[in-house]
């Protein structure tokens, strides 16, 4: 039976007088203000990442799904590019907006979980900090946009669980979720296991009484129809995600993914209040009416375990961990515990910053441990482009009316079908991934520039002659070292070779 505080007087105030606590919208706002203009200002610096080069591609091949995304991010990718093309502000600025959104929708979410208003800025805090939900917020990427439709997936949830127990109905709230997880399942179909591990929650805990809510069935049935077109594709070529599955099961070592989570949420603050945000969902009385989300986070936390799955597929669970952490530590705090709040976030802030491209080039190439992941995967595309384009431009003309132009990654591959067309090169052939459903190379290419720091093909071709090696300078990242070669003479026409070169 709900409190006699919590019952409503009339259906017009009942949501007045059982309404959480006051918003910290000042303090908040200001926090997820200063974050994405963070990320805008830092938005123009180094360069591309290649997996933002890959979007911009694939949505070139727009289609109902690949193999390993689904198709919006492609889609908003290549749209921005066709409006501002080269503009890594336009690209990148839906991400910092989305990165703030997080921030708050993480301190809501504390408020419907009953954090005032101090507890909802540390919410908030932790998020603004986590290490990758600020580097993510860094790009237009498919791991931007899933953290931020978790979110907004599990505040109705919540939302409709406290209006539940206060006696008042708002089912449009679980519809709203479903047209989440229907704008999710365009995204990723990760957000399924969240819907997934939800309900196996509320069949452990309850309220059970969610589960005869008409709504939640009509926003299941929305999610999906709208991953219908998605699952088709899927099937009429093979279960390509499964394969995917398999790719990352082998980049990823199952003993590293829970400590590597808590890495990721933050180095202090995060992974405390992760840890202790979970000790809260499954074993606070303040918190049993939502204890079906501590539920869930176990069973998600357990299933990737199994899967090997990758430390940022549990990401989305961070706002929620932080926001019931905050709950928790509302009810705990102590002269003792408030003076270690600045420091822990100060120090908080160090990993996060350190990972953006804050720090010029040349400095961060003296000291590997600025920005490594930007460095790595951001730099070294103009000078991929520019070696590959004058070893293609060495060929006589004739041959290069017949020449390919395959690379040996997608990352390699969407770089230079990105910034190939002004430097003169052909389109961009890749036996790697999704790029490997775009297509081959037409049979009557007879000549091959290959690029790549592998080199697989020399028993498909009768003749091999390198050409160059990219040269990055200082900085070390993908493209460094990397080789193009010429080869020619396929003994097996495209068609036929496609397949017997394909790579995950």
């Amino acid at each position: 039976m709900p409190a006699p505080t919590e019952q409503p007087t009339c259906a017009a105030t009942g949501e007045e007088n059982t309404g959480p606590p006051p918003f910290a919208r000042g303090p908040v706002l200001l926090l997820a203000g200063l974050a994405a203009l963070l990320l805008v200002l830092v938005s123009g610096r180094y360069g591309y990442l290649s997996d933002e080069l890959y979007f911009i591609a694939a949505g070139k091949h727009l289609d109902w799904g690949y193999m390993d995304q689904q198709p919006l991010v492609p889609l908003l990718a290549a749209a921005i590019d066709a409006v501002a093309p080269g503009s890594l502000l336009a690209l990148r600025l839906p991400a910092a907006l989305i990165a703030a959104f997080g921030i708050a929708g993480t301190a809501l979410l504390a408020r419907e979980l009953g954090a005032d208003r101090r507890a909802q800025v540390i919410a908030a805090a932790a998020c603004a900090l986590s290490p990758w939900l600020l580097l993510s917020g860094h790009w237009l990427a498919a791991a931007t946009l899933e953290p931020a439709q978790w979110l907004a997936l599990l505040w109705p949830v919540a939302r409709w669980v406290r209006l539940h127990r206060a006696g008042i109905r708002r089912d449009r709230l679980l519809l709203l979720a479903g047209v989440v997880a229907a704008v999710g399942v365009q995204t990723k179909f990760q957000i399924v296991l969240l819907c997934a591990a939800l309900l196996l929650g509320v069949l452990i805990s309850g309220p059970r009484e969610l589960l005869r809510r008409p709504a939640l069935w009509a926003g299941a049935l929305l999610a999906a129809v709208a991953a219908a077109p998605a699952l088709a594709w899927q099937v009429a070529h093979g279960w390509p995600a499964v394969d995917m599955a398999g790719v990352v099961g082998g980049e990823t070592d199952r003993l590293l993914l829970l400590p590597a989570v808590l890495l990721y949420a933050g180095p202090v603050v995060g992974a405390a209040l992760c840890c202790f945000g979970t000790w809260c969902l499954l074993r606070d009385e303040r918190l049993r009416p939502v204890r079906f989300l501590g539920w869930a986070v176990l069973l998600l936390a357990a299933f990737h375990l199994l899967a090997s799955g990758r430390p940022n597929y549990l990401s989305g669970l961070y706002g929620l961990l932080f926001a019931a952490g905050a709950v928790g530590l509302r009810h705990r705090r102590t002269a003792r515990w408030s003076w270690v709040v600045g420091p822990a976030f100060a120090v908080s802030a160090v990993l996060p910053l350190a990972l953006l491209p804050i720090a010029p080039l040349p400095v961060a190439a003296r000291h590997p441990q600025l920005a490594p992941y930007s460095r790595m995967y951001e730099t070294g595309w103009p000078e991929l482009t520019a070696t590959v384009a004058a070893a293609y431009r060495s060929l006589p003309p004739e041959q290069r009316r017949r020449t390919a132009l395959v690379a040996e990654t997608y990352h390699l591959a969407a770089a230079l079908d990105v910034l190939g067309p002004a430097a003169g090169l052909p389109p961009v052939h890749s036996p790697n991934r999704g790029y490997w459903y775009f297509g081959a190379p037409p049979d009557g290419a007879t000549v091959l520039l290959y690029v790549g720091a592998a080199e697989p093909l020399a028993p498909h071709f009768a003749e091999r002659t390198p050409l160059a090696r990219v040269r990055t300078g200082p900085v070390v990242n993908l493209a460094q070292g990397v080789s193009v070669l010429r080869y020619s003479d396929p003994v097996r026409p495209w068609s036929r070779l496609w397949p017997l070169i394909r790579t995950g």
